[in-house]
């Protein structure tokens, strides 16, 4: 059964396989090649200064860079409507607007140069479950935002470490709540991983 709740057009044919660059129409196969190409290119964004300041161009260029060498829609926005579990994300109709609107909130606060820590978990928290509301692409959005996340914060002069979290569903409760309910989770979540 789809995780998603309809036939999309970035799949397959009757099936729920993404059209890939390798043309693999094996599910897990795709899942494994997808998961060692991506954390290659994030470990590559790893040791590479990031973009200053990281606007909405370089939020793009962090999805194109991470999943370049898996699938054609590689740093492009959604086209079609989707939903996991409940959760129905943005209308393509409205992410581009409202991405803008959220990058623009973003360089209002100064891409959270010079906040206090406390003020700087809280404002990423909101940035991020800004973003994961939107849920801009058809795949990739979870990693995109954390690897987002990651930068934003080293502009601003901490270190965020994704990996202090022992399990993944931990982060994607936290987004979860963020979305159905408050950032409370979130900004837990992001006080155990930041550090000056």
């Amino acid at each position: 059964m789809s995780k998603y709740q309809h036939t999309s057009m970035y799949c397959y044919p009757d099936t729920d396989i993404l059209i890939n660059l390798f043309d693999l129409k094996d599910e897990e196969k795709l899942k494994e090649l997808e998961k060692v190409y991506t954390l290659f290119r994030l470990s590559e964004l790893r040791i590479r200064p990031p973009k200053d300041p990281l606007d909405m161009e370089a939020f793009l260029e962090i999805h194109r860079y991470i999943l370049q060498d898996v699938y054609p829609f590689a740093g492009e926005l959604r086209k079609e409507m989707i939903s996991k579990g409940s959760s129905s994300f943005a209308h393509p109709k409205f992410i581009d607007v409202e991405m803008r609107k959220i990058f623009a909130g973003l360089a209002e606060e100064n891409y959270l140069k010079g906040l206090p820590r406390e003020k700087l978990i809280s404002r990423l928290a909101h940035y991020l479950a800004e973003l994961n509301a939107l849920h801009p692409f058809r795949e990739g959005n979870g990693r995109t935002v954390r690897e987002f996340a990651r930068q934003l914060a080293l502009n601003a002069g901490y270190r965020l470490e994704w990996e202090k979290i022992a399990a993944p569903a931990e982060i994607i409760n936290a987004f979860v709540d963020s979305f159905n309910t408050n950032n409370e989770r979130l900004e837990n979540l992001l006080d155990e991983v930041i550090a000056a």
